[in-house]
């Protein structure tokens, strides 16, 4: 563990969680369990952040019902899979795939009561948060330069997006302990090694220690 201290404004922060949706975390779906132990980890980051004055944001796919802004090569990838298209109905009656205000777009339930009106909802439409979204216009519009990163899948959705994060000259941090993947170890290992140029690393415990001191101050 390095025992270096990362400073940071947290006025100019924010603590963005992907994709911590039914779509990709209920047992409904038959889910692995891994994305909702993080839920522990992301709520206590949550209260950190509130703490010290960090905006949220959360960013889920939500797509058009009629998938008209999406280009057929990723729809073509999604039905090759064998698993219901983007916009195509779910096994048991769970509604559409991914479309915006559906139940598969929905935070997970064990996450709600985190969620509050002032935080921001970002629907994205990739693997990347920021192609064709409204978060960079957010950001940019709230003077945000310093992200933290929670949410699945680490070697996906939430690397595509920190990566376009760093492209775009944002600060980013890695939470280690909020973030997970159903891909095997070699591939998250990669994933990890090729953030490495691109963000801090570190956890909920830390952020946490940081909330805690900010209100002994």
């Amino acid at each position: 563990m390095s025992d270096r201290t990362l400073q940071f404004d947290p006025k100019r922060s924010a603590f963005i969680i992907i994709d911590m949706q039914n779509y990709f975390c209920s047992p409904l779906l038959e889910r692995p369990e891994g994305a909702l132990k993080l839920v522990p980890a992301i709520t206590s980051t949550v209260s950190s952040c509130r703490q010290l004055g960090m905006q949220i944001v959360w960013v889920n796919w939500g797509n058009r019902p009629d998938s008209a802004n999406l280009p057929p090569s990723l729809l073509y990838s999604w039905q090759r899979s064998g698993r219901p298209g983007l916009g195509q109905p779910l096994p048991k009656d769970l509604g559409l795939t991914l479309v915006k205000d559906s139940w598969s777009a929905d935070i997970v339930d064990e996450l709600k009561s985190s969620y509050e009106e002032s935080d921001y909802w970002v629907d994205k439409y990739r693997i990347s948060g920021f192609p064709g979204t409204l978060l960079e216009q957010t950001l940019r519009a709230n003077g945000i330069n310093t992200l933290f990163f929670a949410g699945v899948n680490t070697d996906q959705c939430v690397m595509a997006t920190l990566q376009d994060a760093s492209f775009l000259g944002y600060d980013n941090i890695l939470l280690s302990d909020c973030t997970a993947t159903t891909s095997p170890a070699h591939v998250l290992e990669g994933a990890l090694y090729n953030m490495r140029s691109k963000a801090f690393t570190s956890d909920s415990e830390s952020l946490k220690a940081a909330a805690l001191s900010s209100v002994q101050r």
